[in-house]
């Protein structure tokens, strides 16, 4: 995936949306019940861990995953990972290191 966009989130026993449900109310803007909170800041701190080489601004950490980049939005209730020229072993070490929080990841179309 050299151009995309991935979501992580954690769904709760009362979450009663579809993955592309919960994905269309995220890109939306929306707040989704009955997804779990999540622990953002050991998430950040794992992605910083995983890659060195980031810059960090309020609300944003932008990745350097070999030529391509990260870009890393997030609230209490997602990740969300937009992915530019990132190779299939970058994006593999990103899911691997936000799914250790039993987070589950989702393609998104930010069009969609």
């Amino acid at each position: 995936m050299p151009e995309g966009t991935l979501l992580f989130w954690h769904g709760g026993p009362h979450l009663r949306l579809s993955p592309s449900e919960v994905a269309r109310e995220i890109l939306w803007g929306e707040e989704v019940e009955g997804l779990i909170d999540l622990p953002i800041k050991a998430i950040i701190d794992a992605l910083k861990s995983q890659f060195p080489a980031h810059r960090e601004q309020p609300g944003q950490l932008v990745l350097q995953a070999g030529p391509g980049r990260l870009e890393i939005t997030w609230t209490w209730q997602f990740v969300r990972a937009d992915l530019r020229d990132v190779s299939g072993d970058e994006q593999q070490r990103l899911i691997t290191a936000i799914e250790a929080f039993g987070c589950k990841s989702y393609e998104a179309n930010p069009a969609t």
